[in-house]
């Protein structure tokens, strides 16, 4: 089957305005609410992909993500250059959010910024 490209990713999270805060305050994502569904959500567009988050419908006391289970591993965004990659990482590290930092991918020699958003998801900022 063609396509043209990833139209959109849905995540679940644990409480939507807590992940909104996160991508929208720390990330600067431009993020727009969502009104429909019964606990809420937001979205964003990165390189022409939609990403939408919902709050859980059915929340399981104390989940987690975990890229080991059948599923998503992570979400990755492309970044730019090198100073915007250290820019990221030295306000990672200033907010508090557990990041060893830049860091490269010995396979390709790509350089990246891994981190774990509120509810665990692993995000990361590929330098191409």
């Amino acid at each position: 089957m063609e396509t043209s490209g990833l139209n959109h990713i849905i995540l679940t999270v644990s409480n939507a305005e807590r992940s909104r805060s996160f991508y929208h305050d720390l990330l600067n994502f431009e993020t727009a609410i969502l009104e429909e569904g019964p606990n809420g959500g937001f979205m964003f567009t990165s390189g022409g992909v939609m990403v939408f988050f919902y709050a859980s419908r059915h929340p399981i006391e104390g989940d987690r993500f975990n890229e080991f289970r059948i599923g998503l591993d992570h979400l990755s965004f492309t970044i730019p250059n090198r100073e915007e990659l250290d820019r990221l990482a030295e306000k990672l590290i200033r907010a508090g959010v557990d990041t060893k930092g830049v860091e490269q991918f010995a396979p390709t020699g790509n350089w990246y910024v891994a981190f774990r958003d509120p509810d665990n998801i692993q995000l990361e900022y590929w330098l191409p």
